[in-house]
């Protein structure tokens, strides 16, 4: 496609739409996908964004904020907790100073994974910028940063 066809584009949904896919496809097969069959990882998407809800890996956090940081449901981020309790990953604690408050901390292995699987993520994406250029990737990250602020204002 030329770049005057891409200008007259830009208007029409359906192009928009093709460009959105088009990144997306290519996204999740250089990282998503490509990752999971590079970390061997038995992680489910749910368990890794409740491994990284936790802002902090040595803190313990209540459910709802937990299901704030990883943009879930309340409900759903008990289930997750559930699951990860059951897998040896995390504990439930009461609060010290007000015993009705439930919060959740990982537990040494719930840590060792965590770690793990970033240890491995880190490496990915090394190998994955290794292949741009310095301008390059100044260049991907900050398209990615504007697309990221253009998202945040859409309701």
């Amino acid at each position: 496609m030329s770049p005057a066809t891409k200008i007259a584009d830009i208007q029409d949904i359906d192009y928009q739409m093709y460009v959105i896919r088009d990144f997306l496809d290519a996204f999740y097969d250089k990282t998503i996908f490509k990752s999971r069959r590079a970390a061997d990882t038995e992680l489910s998407p749910s368990a890794i964004k409740f491994l990284f809800a936790f802002a902090d890996e040595r803190s313990a956090y209540p459910i709802g904020a937990l299901g704030e940081y990883s943009r879930v449901k309340k409900s759903t981020m008990t289930d997750m907790v559930d699951r990860m309790e059951r897998d040896g990953m995390a504990e439930r604690i009461r609060d010290k100073e007000d015993r009705r408050v439930v919060k959740v901390k990982l537990t040494p292995k719930g840590k060792k994974v965590r770690k793990e699987f970033l240890r491995k993520r880190r490496a990915e994406f090394q190998s994955i910028f290794s292949q741009l250029t310095p301008a390059e990737i100044r260049q991907f990250v900050s398209c990615l940063e504007k697309a990221s602020m253009l998202l945040k204002k859409i309701d």
